[in-house]
């Protein structure tokens, strides 16, 4: 049996689970790019040619609506990848996706992976897995934000980013994150107050440094763990 990349190697867990010789095929195609924050990988209705799988860097997918207002339908760590639509029929993507924290991708041709599809099974079966996961995401985040409060949400959205970092410190803004979570300002400025009073993060200066996460967890909705928990088993009847 063909063995799998180890986590170290590439830095993005799907890219690690492809056997040697089909990751040897695909590696030709791949780049390093670092992206900054904010920057924008794809616009609503505008057609995927690039594909990203990040690293160290965390992208974020918005609905944007006719008067400007936007709300996070889905993010996208070392876990998955960025630019499906590539690989579909109309090719272009529904949502504004940018770098909501800034790092590091792998970026490819969308054209270029899917002349290669045919040859790379194992990649075939990873994205439709992925698909399904990212789709599952998605309808968790509706779900969540018309159901939960903002202190479940905000705690939830927390933790989600910071599985997908390095350390514990994560750098935003109040405006920012309020964009996020399609909430007024001064409702995140409350959470966070509060949650900074009880000992369970620090926030100041655009960032905000998780210091207790077990207890970050006990507050946050179902939503997280149903949605790692999904993520993780594709992951793992993917390997």
């Amino acid at each position: 049996m063909s063995k799998t990349f180890s986590s170290g190697l590439t830095g993005n867990r799907l890219l690690n689970l492809l056997p040697e010789d089909e990751f040897e095929r695909l590696q030709p195609l791949l780049r390093k790019v670092e992206l900054s924050v904010k920057q924008i990988l794809y616009e609503p209705h505008t057609r995927v040619e690039q594909i990203y799988f990040p690293t160290n860097c965390v992208l974020s997918a918005v609905t944007i609506m006719l008067d400007g207002g936007a709300i996070e339908v889905a993010t996208t760590g070392n876990e998955g990848m960025s630019g499906l639509p590539a690989f579909g029929v109309i090719g272009t993507s529904p949502h504004r996706v940018f770098a909501q924290i800034a790092g590091q991708a792998w970026q490819a041709d969308g054209m270029a992976i899917s002349k290669k599809l045919g040859e790379l099974s194992k990649l075939r079966e990873i994205i439709a897995r992925y698909q399904e996961a990212l789709l599952f995401q998605i309808a968790q985040s509706v779900a969540c934000n018309g159901l939960h409060v903002i202190v479940e949400r905000c705690c939830r959205w927390l933790l989600m980013t910071h599985d997908r970092i390095d350390g514990d410190e994560v750098a935003l803004t109040h405006e920012f994150l309020s964009f996020m979570l399609g909430c007024r300002r001064s409702g995140i400025t409350e959470v966070l107050q509060s949650l900074q009073q009880q000992g369970l993060l620090r926030y100041g200066k655009g960032k905000i440094t998780v210091l207790d996460r077990g207890r970050l967890e006990e507050l946050a909705c179902e939503c997280y763990q149903n949605v790692r928990d999904e993520y993780e088993r594709m992951l793992n009847k993917a390997t």
